[in-house]
């Protein structure tokens, strides 16, 4: 016969749930954790005792972390579609290399 939750094993669950929920969508243990309710401490502790939920822990973090990138990369193109030359610059100077810094060396340094 298989043993019933215990009432603090279904809040358990609930809550990492919850913070598995919000890992998902922001990708970062901190907001996370306070979004469920639980302590950084916690958190750890669930990581290390079940492996089962680390592995979910970690699909959830790439999946939070993919999607406020996608978030990130939409509103850079909408901000270089309206003109703003800010990120027109980090677009151009992260990814065009004849926009990317000029490496000089320091008159200063002395060669050998």
């Amino acid at each position: 016969m298989e043993k019933k939750p215990s009432a603090i094993d279904a809040r358990i669950k609930r809550q990492q749930d919850k913070l598995l929920e919000a890992l998902a969508e922001s990708g970062n243990v901190s907001f996370a954790c306070k979004r469920a309710g639980v302590s950084r401490d916690t958190y750890y502790r669930w990581r290390k005792e079940d492996e089962g939920f680390a592995d979910k822990v970690n699909t959830a973090i790439a999946s939070g972390k993919e999607f406020v990138n996608d978030l990130a990369h939409s509103q850079l193109i909408r901000n270089i579609q309206n003109g703003d030359m800010g990120a027109i610059k980090f677009q151009l100077g992260n990814c065009h290399e004849d926009y990317h810094p000029k490496k000089t060396t320091s008159p200063y340094r002395i060669e050998e």
